[in-house]
């Protein structure tokens, strides 16, 4: 590890550009840990000859959005089935019916199908379309995290924070499989990006983008008004003041689409089949009181959940505030950016998601990192640990066991 930094300095050159040697190496062991995984799995799962569980319809839930898997047609792209389960056949049938199959369709934002739905006009079919999307999208933010981890750290410390952060289990496995993690992330580190940059205008586009991808996606534009607020720089308060517009508007188009097409302008938030799982503020007052010891594995009675979930939503829970004590320190509107996405989930969201919600808050990374500075023995060990433990959820996902 000494000799690191060394190995990563210079650039490649791809026609008239520079991409430094550094992104290409992070996102490059990213891209190796994802295809040996996937086949390893191939071949120990067996799926070139045996169905899985997400293809087989006596296994799979007979409800409308596991329909599209459970297709005799679909079942010919079997390397697909490695990446799809759960949410992924939300995304999958959304891009190959549209929003109107379902009204519970439009709990899921419409980025990932739309960008599926284009490349499935290359492809063919819009099972591979999404996973190839999801698999694109799930290395690229690889680099631009690393990037923007250089403005808080050097260039060594850097590289194996985005390292480590990739290849957590959580984020590691959902920026694989046909979700939106991998966009969400490529695209509010695109718009902080830009914002460090000074460049104002895409930054603007890009957390308008984000906003299309997941609901907390429009967050990112938070610390950009907090920071421009704050500048004495002429103009940055007019900035400040229109730098949320495209994000504003983008929420809005979604608003109307939703309300032309269900009669229902907030479907995004009312109409969801995971409306019954309880919120953290549930389970502290309700179901913990209630259960006793027996609620630590955060039962839910309609789900298999993963035996590794319990302990990701316990770290999940205990670990933020002391990351968001140290955030404080470095990035301060970084810092009330993760306090509010976290606020709005801790009360709102299924508690069962939680890791893979807070796997992806990409701030809480940058403390996270100076965990390695002083113990660079420790390096390895957690990146062997992180990705083992994302194996196993990974059988259990395409086993049909809920991991998050």
């Amino acid at each position: 590890m000494s000799r690191l930094g060394g190995l990563l300095e210079g650039d490649y050159k791809v026609l008239s550009f520079k991409v430094p040697r550094r992104y290409v190496a992070s996102a490059s062991v990213v891209a190796i840990v994802k295809l040996v995984l996937a086949t390893i799995l191939y071949v120990v799962q067996g799926l070139g000859s045996v169905d899985g569980f997400w293809m087989d319809a006596t296994r799979v839930a007979p409800i409308v959005q596991n329909e599209i898997l459970v297709d005799a047609g679909i079942r010919a792209f079997r390397w697909a089935y490695l990446f799809l389960g759960w949410d992924g056949a939300w995304y999958a049938s959304i891009a190959a019916r549209g929003y109107s199959f379902s009204d519970q369709s439009f709990a899921f934002m419409p980025a990932l199908p739309v960008l599926a739905r284009l490349l499935q006009v290359a492809l063919g079919s819009p099972i591979p379309a999404l996973v190839v999307c999801s698999l694109v999208f799930g290395v690229l933010w690889v680099p631009l995290y690393e990037s923007v981890a250089e403005h808080y750290m050097g260039k060594r410390a850097a590289f194996l924070s985005s390292v480590v952060f990739a290849l957590s289990p959580f984020t590691l496995l959902f920026t694989t499989m046909a979700y939106t993690e991998g966009l969400f992330l490529l695209l509010t580190l695109a718009a902080w990006k830009f914002y460090l940059d000074k460049r104002y205008l895409p930054a603007s586009v890009a957390s308008a983008a984000a906003a299309l991808v997941r609901i907390p996606g429009f967050l990112i534009v938070l610390p950009m008004v907090l920071g421009l607020l704050a500048s004495r720089g002429r103009g940055d308060r007019l900035r400040a003041a229109l730098i949320g517009v495209p994000t504003a508007l983008s929420l809005l188009s979604w608003v109307v689409f939703m309300g032309l097409s269900t009669g229902d302008p907030l479907a995004v938030i009312h109409n969801t089949e995971w409306s019954g799982m309880y919120a953290l503020p549930t389970y502290l007052t309700g179901v913990l009181p209630a259960g006793g010891l027996g609620a630590l594995s955060f039962p839910v009675a309609y789900l298999n959940v993963h035996w590794l979930l319990p302990l990701a939503i316990w770290g999940s829970i205990l670990l933020p505030p002391f990351l968001i004590w140290k955030l404080w320190r470095i990035d301060r509107g970084l810092c009330i950016y993760s306090l509010v996405y976290l606020a709005s989930f801790f009360a709102f969201g299924a508690v069962v998601s939680l890791p893979r919600f807070v796997s992806v808050l990409f701030p809480l990374w940058i403390p996270f990192s100076g965990t390695f500075a002083s113990r660079r023995w420790f390096e390895p060990v957690v990146i062997v640990g992180f990705v083992a433990a994302c194996l196993v959820l990974w059988v259990g996902f395409i086993g049909g066991v809920f991991a998050g």
